[in-house]
């Protein structure tokens, strides 16, 4: 077997019913309902289904919405694929520098195409350090890549900090799958002016679309017509391009959406004053007690309340919670009973 390294690499499948839970609040999803649904659904025909999708207007739709030329977009299905496809199209088995913890693609994706992975842990404060990054870069560096704002810590970094790393003749990522959140603005806009500054975008979060997995790279027209050498013959679904075409073309939806999660998570960390937590930039929380969140356990379990449970950057206890926040979800029992 030539690729034997391949049997070292662990991969899971995420069959989890969410059925059967009363609240999913593990995966940064939408769960909320939006207006107008019924709308789309009206538009769907069987043509959708038959043919396979024209994307032409929809990338242009998508380039008019982020201010940038068509040979500046990757369109692909999820975010995590363009991030692949990066790596398939600008490594050649060199050293991937990262925050650890953060996206666990990226240190699969370094081990599928050979590269060194190499993890810059958190600080105290957990935050990243610009300076560890720069001072491990090398001859041998392939790519950078932070998360912005870092998943799970939920930082984010200015424009100023990350332009350090920028100066560097060598591929930037910034995945921005949670940019939304934070109310600055996107890293996209500088992509003129920074040749190897790659930007990557979601409809999963922000959007509230991760079911339809489309996702999108910006970029210098160089490396966009690297990268697409790489594409799918057709990249995303018919339906799902329609989805997120009435989303952009009904982005009202999308902002009140997301105003009204960020306002609700502050209204909840203003709350738990018995608890330990960390707020993020991003559309979570991250919380724990003195008896390592014993009682919340017991609480979500009889409430059923889908969460996940986890260790965080510096520090002993095992079952950090980290909930989606979801509009109005203070009202629900579960909370009450919570706070």
């Amino acid at each position: 077997m030539k690729k034997s390294y391949l049997n070292k690499i662990q991969r899971r499948f995420d069959y989890q019913n969410k059925s059967n839970y009363d609240y999913v609040l593990n995966q940064s999803e939408r769960t909320t309902h939006i207006a107008g649904f019924q709308k789309f659904l009206q538009t769907i025909n069987q043509e959708d289904l038959f043919f396979y999708p024209n994307t032409k207007k929809f990338k242009e739709k998508i380039c008019n919405f982020y201010g940038v030329n068509d040979n500046q977009l990757y369109l692909c299905d999820g975010s995590d694929s363009g991030i692949k496809t990066i790596f398939e199209s600008l490594t050649d088995k060199g050293r991937v520098i990262t925050s650890e913890p953060s996206f666990p693609m990226y240190k699969v994706y370094s081990d599928l195409y050979g590269c060194e992975y190499f993890g810059i842990p958190h600080e105290q404060n957990y935050t990243i350090s610009i300076e560890k990054i720069l001072s491990n870069i090398t001859h041998e560096t392939d790519l950078i890549i932070l998360a912005n704002p870092n998943s799970p810590m939920g930082e984010y970094k200015s424009f100023d900090e990350i332009l350090h790393l920028l100066k560097f003749d060598i591929p930037i990522l910034i995945d921005e799958a949670y940019i939304e959140f934070t109310g600055n603005e996107s890293f996209v806009k500088y992509i003129d002016e920074y040749p190897n500054l790659l930007v990557t975008r979601t409809f999963s979060k922000g959007f509230g679309a991760a079911g339809c997995r489309v996702g999108m790279v910006f970029g210098d027209k160089k490396n966009i017509e690297l990268i697409s050498k790489f594409r799918q013959m057709y990249e995303i679904s018919g339906i799902s391009m329609k989805y997120c075409e009435y989303l952009l073309d009904n982005y009202h939806i999308v902002d009140s959406y997301i105003q009204d999660v960020v306002n609700e998570k502050n209204k909840i960390v203003s709350l738990m004053k018995d608890y330990d937590v960390i707020d993020s930039n991003c559309n979570w929380i991250h919380f724990n007690n003195e008896i390592d969140n014993v009682d919340v356990i017991r609480i979500f379990e009889k409430n059923k309340v889908l969460v996940k449970y986890c260790k965080i950057p510096n520090d002993d206890r095992n079952n950090w919670c980290r909930m989606t926040i979801q509009p109005n979800i203070t009202d629900e029992k579960f909370m009450r009973e919570l706070i």
